[in-house]
């Protein structure tokens, strides 16, 4: 049990990272459902975002090994406010070439500002940073109240 508990940063940084991951799987799905049209620029967002994506793996074992280090937890956050970012800019792509309106939610705002906090003071508090985005990407688990609109496609 004390060598379990000697991992708990690298298994709270891998539970962290595969929250992450699944929430970005169905939220992925979500908005390519919206997209009766697609281009090659979004196409090549998405091909980035998943470039993004395929760095959660190494950041997140280096983290969970050096949980209190500068540089281990800054590339890790640094990662999710990437992926946050070009998702963001994926969603937008999507929604114009389909003639829909993107709006920054006060939900992505903050989103963008933890992860890019955690990735500036993480090392300062790891725990509390952890807990922090934790909740923050809970948060994308239960879509907005008027999802449900924009998720129908236009007939």
């Amino acid at each position: 049990m004390k060598d379990f508990l000697k991992e708990t940063p690298v298994f709270a940084a891998y539970a962290i990272s595969y929250l992450f991951i699944a929430i970005y799987w169905v939220n992925h799905h979500l908005i390519f459902h919206v997209a009766e049209k697609v281009n090659l620029k979004i196409l090549w967002t998405n091909i980035v975002w998943l470039f993004v994506m395929s760095f959660i793996p190494f950041t997140t074992a280096w983290a969970g090994k050096f949980p209190a280090s500068r540089t281990p937890m800054a590339v890790y956050f640094a990662v999710m406010t990437l992926a946050s970012i070009v998702f963001h800019i994926l969603f937008y792509f999507i929604l114009k070439e389909n003639g829909q309106e993107f709006k920054f939610t006060p939900r992505s705002v903050i989103s963008l500002i933890t992860y890019a906090g955690a990735a500036f003071f993480g090392n300062k508090h790891p725990v509390a940073t952890y807990i922090v985005v934790t909740l923050v990407s809970i948060w994308w688990i239960f879509p907005a109240k008027n999802a449900g609109k924009r998720w129908n496609r236009k007939k």
